[in-house]
């Protein structure tokens, strides 16, 4: 198969026919003909792509593209969504043939290995630039930068939160935690305790929290003072395998040993849901994550959900989460009108319409604003204390990679492994990846 990156910007079969056909209309009308040119110019068509949420969510999406359209009238956005496994599914077969979107959605998870093959069109060559992104935050710009290149620009990143169930509080007799100051990872785990129902048989009714897909591990490691990676974009070397990082893994399997969180398999079988809003609303969970993109759900359906941020160690909060954002595909015939897309998306006004109802903006003054156009509004101050705390999760080529610290992980919650095994295993396997 012909290389992507070979064929950039290619013409459309037919546009120099076309162009000569023009050229002869034009001459054919300055000789005499009495009729004017029949106008050809017309709106501009891009293809468009992003995963499915909800269809409520999708629907409010796709008032936010009308509000592109309508600021930029020769431009019309042909959009789809898809869900996730079959978006990505597209996305991977179509930036290898040639026939991407002409703006494709990307999570910073996947990122990776289409910035390395140069599918992308770099967006440090577009006209504006630098003014387009002077007012984001460098940190989720900084998530889709690659080699001294911008394949991508981020709409908002995700921050995660504890989700709670106030009535499952209540009848713990538990306190409701302070919205804005992080609490103590010993603390965390104290009230936790006090969440987990077990019945006469010995067997757990209620789980304090479900973890989901917040990766707890990383964040535990690096509040102990240590890392997974070197750097957690284009990472060369494991460094897990240090005191600092054994202390973070040991404070993970605790959360299992403590019976905080529900067993490893328990959770792959899906008896406590996905470790979300659905999760909480079992009433069988007691916390678990949630972010900007539930709080319309959690305002319209559930008042009965708070949230608080996620527990810190010392004074250090460390969030490692994703961004999402686009590219512009390096086949596309409409790079212009694409960019035209991305600069929209970055203006504080169209940042504070996206944020309502989902990711938190990166555009500064959209971020300060949050306060006002949040809702549920009492979230406000939980998100903005957990925001600078807002680390990139992993961005490799070796997809292996995360899977194989997955699994170890996994049997260190299983209790097959203890810290110094997992951190050793981590270490093995990850830094005979990397050097492949």
């Amino acid at each position: 198969m012909e290389h992507a990156r070979s064929r950039k910007f290619r013409r459309r079969p037919g546009a120099v026919l076309t162009a000569l056909l023009l050229a002869a209309s034009l001459v054919t009308a300055g000789c005499g003909s009495g009729d004017e040119p029949e106008a050809t110019d017309g709106p501009v068509t891009i293809s468009w792509g992003w995963w499915s949420n909800t269809p409520e969510k999708d629907a409010l999406y796709r008032k936010w593209l009308d509000g592109f359209e309508a600021a930029n009238p020769n431009i019309k956005i042909k959009s789809e969504f898809l869900p996730w496994d079959a978006y990505w599914d597209k996305v991977k077969t179509t930036t290898a043939g040639g026939n991407a979107y002409d703006v494709v959605g990307l999570c910073s998870c996947f990122a990776a290995s289409y910035f390395d093959n140069e599918v992308f069109a770099d967006l440090k060559k577009m006209d504006g630039y630098a003014d387009a992104t002077k007012g984001a935050q460098p940190g989720p710009v900084g998530v889709f930068g690659w080699k001294d290149k911008q394949y991508a620009m981020p709409v908002g990143i995700s921050v995660p939160l504890v989700g709670y169930n106030k009535d499952l509080f209540k009848a713990a007799g538990v306190a409701t935690p302070d919205p804005s100051v992080p609490m103590t990872f010993d603390a965390f785990k104290e009230m936790a305790k006090k969440l987990t129902k077990v019945n006469a048989a010995g067997k757990v009714t209620q789980y304090a929290l479900h973890p989901g897909s917040i990766n707890f591990w990383e964040s535990l490691i690096a509040m102990r003072g240590g890392s997974m990676y070197d750097n957690f974009v284009s990472p060369t070397k494991v460094t897990v395998n240090s005191p600092q990082g054994i202390a973070g893994l040991a404070d993970y399997a605790s959360l299992f040993t403590d019976k905080i969180v529900p067993p490893i398999d328990e959770q792959r079988e899906n008896q406590w849901l996905n470790g979300d809003l659905d999760s909480l609303r079992t009433g069988k969970v007691a916390m678990a994550r949630v972010g900007p993109w539930n709080f319309a759900d959690i305002a319209a359906k559930s008042p009965n959900i708070g949230v608080f941020p996620l527990p810190k160690i010392g004074d250090s909060l460390v969030l490692y989460s994703g961004a999402n954002g686009y590219a512009i595909s390096g086949e596309s015939e409409h790079p212009k009108e694409a960019w035209a897309f991305l600069k929209w998306m970055l203006k504080t006004e169209n940042q504070v319409e996206f944020a309502k109802f989902s990711d938190v903006p990166v555009d500064v003054e959209a971020l300060k604003k949050l306060p006002e156009f949040i809702t549920p509004k009492d979230f406000a101050p939980t998100l903005l204390a957990s925001v600078p705390a807002f680390r990139p999760g992993l961005l490799t080529v070796k997809e292996e990679l995360g899977k194989d610290v997955g699994l170890i992980i996994d049997d260190l919650g299983r209790g097959k492994l203890t810290p110094e095994q997992a951190a050793g295993e981590i270490e093995k396997k990850g830094n005979a990846l990397l050097t492949q």
